[in-house]
């Protein structure tokens, strides 16, 4: 095997080319004559990726420990959801669709809806994983999807880096475990949508991207010390209506917050939206703004249990709120 050298361009290529396209071709290829999922796992892949791209080794741990050592008593975890080769489903009959068929094998039909459902899962599964889930000072999360699903020819490889002591990832972790899975028979890990509001919340940095096309070339667009990091750009407020967790009474409290409400007035959903968009973005920078709408969404369902949390999260997730209250 030729020397590659973490940290750079033709390692991160060759790496893909060797455990991801090869692989992918060869799945493929099985595929088609087993009738079997054309998935491969890919989980660990991401974690070989980011170690290449971001130039820091693994820490040996597998599914469990250290995924990322970035210096003395520094480590990150690593995150992959992977969107290639799910199945897809004929419009025409129904029926379901292997990632390598064009054609419907019952009809013949070339209608056909491609899922685009994966996520990345974060698991907390007891009171001692909670207690040290902000300990990793990033979250790499390695996302491969299609440029255009409706046409899945190039695949886009992304990994973003999200600070865990971001308000948006911080309170998501805390609302999770006390919340969501505190009240859930299954206990199943927290589902982060790519692109969601909630993803958007946590201020993730796009820290690289590659584009593999259908001839197995790789084109690479953002690089770490090539290329400066891409935040995230936050969608705008128009775009959030339809979002459960971002109540109206949270909106109600960011402009209460900003000072836009006029006494007695109790504007609608849709004029909050754009009370905020026009008033309360423009102020201060991109995060100064989402850290704020974060706090104003998360802070209602989590406030109460931040006394009762371990000392060293409640530590950290009491820092946060300070910070967050006194940028205001």
């Amino acid at each position: 095997m030729t020397e590659h050298k973490l940290g750079t361009i033709d390692a991160a290529n060759t790496l893909i080319t060797e455990l991801y396209i090869e692989l992918r071709r060869k799945v493929n290829q099985w595929a088609s004559i087993t009738h079997q999922t054309a998935q491969a796992r890919m989980g660990y892949v991401g974690q070989h990726l980011v170690s290449v791209v971001t130039g820091f080794p693994g820490g040996r741990s597998g599914a469990r420990g250290k995924d990322l050592i970035l210096g003395k008593d520094k480590f990150a975890e690593i995150k992959t959801c992977y969107r290639i080769d799910q199945l897809g489903k004929c419009t025409t009959c129904g029926a379901v669709m292997a990632s390598i068929e064009d054609v419907c094998p019952e009809c013949g039909s070339a209608e056909v809806k491609r899922n685009d459902d994966s996520k990345w899962l974060i698991g907390i599964r007891n009171d001692e994983e909670f207690s040290t889930i902000l300990d990793p000072v990033y979250y790499y999360l390695v996302l491969f999807d299609f440029t255009d699903l409706a046409k899945p020819v190039t695949v886009r490889a992304s990994i973003y880096r999200v600070d865990s002591l971001a308000p948006g990832f911080a309170y998501c972790m805390v609302d999770y475990y006390l919340n969501i899975r505190a009240k859930s028979k299954s206990k199943a890990p927290y589902n982060l949508w790519p692109y969601a509001l909630k993803f958007a919340l946590m201020r993730p940095l796009l820290i690289y991207r590659s584009f593999i096309s259908l001839d197995d070339s790789i084109t690479t667009e953002i690089f770490p010390r090539r290329d400066e990091p891409v935040p995230y750009i936050f969608p705008p407020m128009s775009e959030c209506s339809r979002s459960t967790a971002l109540t109206t009474s949270c909106l109600q409290d960011i402009a209460k917050r900003f000072g836009l409400l006029k006494q007695g007035a109790i504007p609608i959903r849709s004029q909050l939206l754009t009370l905020i968009e026009e008033k309360v973005r423009p102020r201060g920078n991109a995060d100064f703004f989402i850290d704020a709408l974060a706090h104003a969404m998360y802070m209602p369902v989590i406030k109460e249990h931040v006394p009762n949390l371990p000392s060293p999260l409640k530590a950290k997730i009491t820092t946060i709120f300070e910070r967050v209250e006194n940028t205001h």
